[in-house]
C-alpha cells in the first residue's frame, strides 16, 4: 500500500475533512513501535479542550473507574450508553450527541485508552480472480437472483467479553470462553429469502433446552463434537433443502466455498444445482464473507451489549459476569437478527459487491470519497485513533 493509499484509507476510516499530509503519514510510519507501545502519549497529553458538561464527564469517569476496578470489560459502545443516561438527568448536557469523536476527545482529557485485555483473503492473483468470476457468471445468468442462494458457516462465541476496555491502566483480562457454536447461513441474491439457520453444537440436548429436542423449540439443530459442519451433516440439511424447493416447484443455484464438508456425495438432487467457488476467491466472490456475516454478527453484538448494560445497571449483577448467557438465549438472539437483516438492502448490495450476478443497477449510489460525516476528526486525533487499532 503507498502513501498515499494509506492516507486515503486513514481520511475514510477515521472521518477526516481531508486526507493526511505525506510528512504527517511518513511520521506516524517512523514511530509506528513508539505510538503502538501501551505508554504512548501518558505523559505528553494535550492542553483539555472546554468541557460543555463537566458534571457528566466526571460522573462518567467515576463510572468507568469502578467498571474498571471490578474488572469489568468496557467497549465504545457501552460507555456510550452509559454517557446517554446521565444525560437524561444533567440540565447541562442536552446538545452533546455523544460522537465517536466526542469519545475519543473524552478519553484523552480522562487518560483512557482502548486496551487490549492480556479477514480471510489470501494472496490471490486479481487475474485469477476475475477470470473465475467470468466462469461463475455464466453460471448465474440461468437463474433469476431470486433463485441464487449463497450458504456459509460461521463461528459463534456467544458468551464471551470484549478484548480491548476502556480504562486508564492496564487491566486483567478474563478468562476467554470456549463457549461456541456453529451457524451456517443461507440467503438469496436480491435479499428476499433466508433459510432458516443450522445450529451445530456439541451436545445433542444441552442443558439449557430443559430436556427439550430443538425442534421443539423452533431451532433447526445438530450435535457434533467439535460443533463443526461435517458431510453428514451437510447431506442432510441439503437433503432437505432440496425436498423444500420441490415442494414449492422451484430450482436453485447454491453457491458454496470449497470446504471439505461441502461434498454432495451421490445425493440425487433435482431442485439444487450446487455450485463452489474456486479455491482462495472466497473472500472475494462469496458474498456471506462480502458483509452479510459482518453485518449479522455486528447486529448479534448489539444485542449483547444492550443486554450486559442493562446488568450493569445492578450492582448485584456484576457479582457475575455480565456477559455469561447459555446458548439457547444465543439461539434465540441469533433467530431474531437473522429475520432483521432479512428483506433489507444488505444481503442484496453484498451480493452486488461481489459482482457473480446482476442485480440492476444500484439502489442508492454513494460517492465514498464525498461522504459528510457529523462530527469530523481532527488529523491530529490520527495518531490517538492508530495506536487503539489492534494488529
Amino acid at each position: 500500500m503507498t502513501q498515499s493509499e494509506l492516507a486515503a484509507w486513514v481520511r475514510k476510516k477515521f472521518k477526516l475533512r481531508a486526507k493526511p499530509a505525506r510528512n504527517t503519514i511518513s511520521d506516524i510510519m517512523k514511530n509506528a513501535e513508539s505510538i503502538m507501545s501501551a505508554s504512548y502519549g501518558d505523559d505528553c497529553q494535550r492542553k483539555p479542550t472546554q468541557v460543555s458538561s463537566p458534571q457528566l464527564e466526571k460522573r462518567l469517569a467515576a463510572w468507568i473507574m469502578d467498571m474498571e476496578r471490578r474488572n469489568i470489560c468496557l467497549s465504545r459502545e457501552l460507555v456510550t450508553m452509559k454517557a446517554r443516561e446521565l444525560q437524561a438527568h444533567l440540565c447541562d448536557a442536552w446538545d452533546l450527541n455523544f460522537s465517536d469523536g466526542w469519545l475519543t476527545a473524552f478519553m484523552r482529557r480522562h487518560k483512557l485508552r482502548h486496551r487490549v485485555l492480556h479477514g480471510e483473503a489470501a494472496s490471490v492473483d486479481p487475474e485469477v480472480v476475475r477470470k473465475d468470476l467470468q466462469e461463475i457468471q455464466q453460471v448465474t445468468d440461468l437463474f433469476a437472483p431470486h433463485d441464487i442462494f449463497n450458504m456459509d458457516e460461521t463461528g459463534l462465541c456467544y458468551a464471551t467479553a470484549p478484548t480491548r476496555s476502556i480504562c486508564s491502566k492496564k487491566m486483567r483480562g478474563v478468562k476467554k470462553k470456549k463457549t461456541r457454536i456453529t451457524l451456517a447461513m443461507t440467503a438469496n441474491a436480491d435479499g428476499t429469502d433466508a433459510l432458516p439457520i443450522l445450529y451445530l453444537g456439541h451436545a445433542k440436548k444441552p442443558r439449557c433446552f430443559n430436556k427439550k429436542f430443538a425442534k421443539d423449540l423452533g431451532f433447526d439443530y445438530k450435535a457434533d463434537k467439535k460443533a463443526w459442519m461435517t458431510r453428514v451433516i451437510f447431506q442432510d440439511w441439503l437433503r432437505g433443502v432440496d425436498q423444500n424447493m420441490r415442494a414449492a416447484n422451484r430450482h436453485i443455484l447454491l453457491l458454496l466455498d470449497n470446504a471439505s464438508s461441502h461434498d454432495s456425495g451421490d445425493l440425487a438432487l433435482t431442485n439444487v444445482t450446487l455450485k463452489h467457488l474456486p479455491p482462495n476467491t472466497t473472500a472475494f466472490l462469496q458474498p456471506m464473507d462480502a458483509g452479510i456475516i459482518a453485518s449479522f454478527k455486528a447486529a448479534y453484538k448489539k444485542k449483547q451489549l444492550h443486554w450486559v448494560y442493562n446488568k450493569l445497571r445492578d450492582p448485584d449483577a456484576i457479582k457475575h459476569d455480565p456477559y455469561a448467557i447459555d446458548q439457547l438465549q444465543a439461539m434465540r438472539w441469533s433467530e431474531e437478527v437473522w429475520r432483521e437483516i432479512t428483506g433489507k438492502k444488505t444481503i442484496k448490495n453484498c451480493f452486488r459487491h461481489t459482482g457473480i450476478c446482476y442485480l440492476g443497477p444500484k439502489d442508492t449510489p454513494v460517492d465514498t470519497d464525498e461522504c459528510s460525516y457529523e462530527d469530523d476528526v481532527e488529523v491530529g486525533d490520527v495518531i490517538l485513533r492508530l495506536s487503539t487499532l489492534q494488529v
